[in-house]
């Protein structure tokens, strides 16, 4: 009996180890390295708050509205535009969600044109007229209100507590980039006017991979702080360097160990985090900044996904190379060879 108790109790360890391995987010790489830095230097690493920006507040705003009397509508039943208007005009329409309401716009501009030509009331024949060009020239801020105000978008582009891990960084990121081309393909129409090409059916099911899809909010989540412990850990070794003493031509215990975890835990571990980092912020760039250029998110977006002075990602190169620059000047105030290219 004890020697069964013995082994459950040795299995349910080895489990419970097995099953508790920490997950390599953002979080985790950096207080990793930066604790094992902490360690050899033996000065308190005590870096500021982390406060990453905050997504602004968009305005709500009302399209106008088609003024048609009860006995016009009865006019329109034999159009598909008729069953359009009757569904936006019933008490779930009034109530919908940014999302239904572009395709009600979008669907309405598509639909008027053929009930228009098959009428022959000229004062409905009119107020559709006028109707459709102004829902042709609202269109693209109807757009902006639902790419702005959507609860699955505006819940990814807030900054959480969840980051991008290092062995699954480019999870989900196909899908992702697919709703992004879609939503910037329906934008591009309708700057183009190409309304008959626009399929707007889709557009509940594009919001769903926002929906259940994290990588975007991880991957701003892993760039601000990475960018913040990044800067902040720079200036503490430049700070204390002068705690790294070197003999010319001699190894001693601390030289071994920073070397090791400059091979082990920056090398391997945190640069290779920020590499697929920076694949992803490539491969984003371009579709985030088109799909909220003119919007009231453009510099929010534009600060983690711009390639200029301000940007967040130029940011973080910068602090690369002022990290790599202080290991450069490590090893060659005490004369050790360059680093190898760890082996997978």
């Amino acid at each position: 009996m004890i020697a069964i108790n013995t082994t459950s109790l040795l299995l349910i360890a080895a489990l419970l180890v097995s099953g508790c391995q920490p997950n390599k987010d953002a979080d985790f790489v950096w207080h990793d390295y930066t604790k094992r830095l902490e360690s050899v230097l033996e000065i308190p690493f005590e870096p500021a708050d982390f406060i990453p920006l905050t997504l602004p507040k968009a305005a709500h705003q009302t399209p106008t509205r088609l003024n048609i009397s009860i006995l016009q509508s009865f006019k329109l039943n034999h159009c598909k535009l008729g069953a359009l208007i009757a569904d936006h005009n019933s008490s779930l329409g009034k109530v919908a969600p940014p999302s239904q309401r572009l395709i009600y716009h979008i669907r309405f501009i598509q639909l008027a044109p053929e009930c228009i030509e098959a009428l022959d009331d000229s004062a409905l024949i009119n107020a559709l007229t006028i109707g459709l060009a102004q829902k042709q020239q609202q269109a693209l801020d109807v757009f902006t209100q639902m790419i702005t105000r959507d609860k699955s978008i505006n819940k990814r582009l807030f900054i959480g507590y969840d980051s991008l891990t290092l062995d699954n960084m480019q999870h989900g990121r196909l899908e992702f980039e697919s709703a992004l081309s879609r939503l910037n393909g329906i934008k591009q129409q309708i700057i183009s006017q190409d309304w008959q090409q626009i399929a707007i059916q889709d557009l509940e099911q594009t919001l769903a991979i926002f929906h259940h899809q994290p990588l975007l909010n991880q991957y701003l989540r892993s760039l601000s702080l990475s960018v913040f412990e990044l800067r902040e850990l720079n200036d503490y070794l430049f700070q204390h360097q002068a705690r790294v003493l070197c003999r010319p031509g001699h190894v001693n215990q601390q030289q071994a160990i920073l070397q090791n975890v400059f091979h082990k835990y920056y090398l391997a571990q945190t640069q290779a985090y920020l590499s697929q980092l920076n694949q992803l912020h490539y491969r984003l760039s371009e579709p985030m900044q088109q799909l909220f250029e003119d919007t009231i998110y453009q510099d929010y977006v534009n600060a983690h996904f711009a390639d200029n002075d301000d940007a967040l990602p130029t940011h973080l190169k910068r602090q690369m190379k002022r990290h790599v620059k202080w290991w450069k000047a490590f090893r060659t105030r005490c004369n050790i060879p360059q680093p190898q290219r760890p082996t997978k």
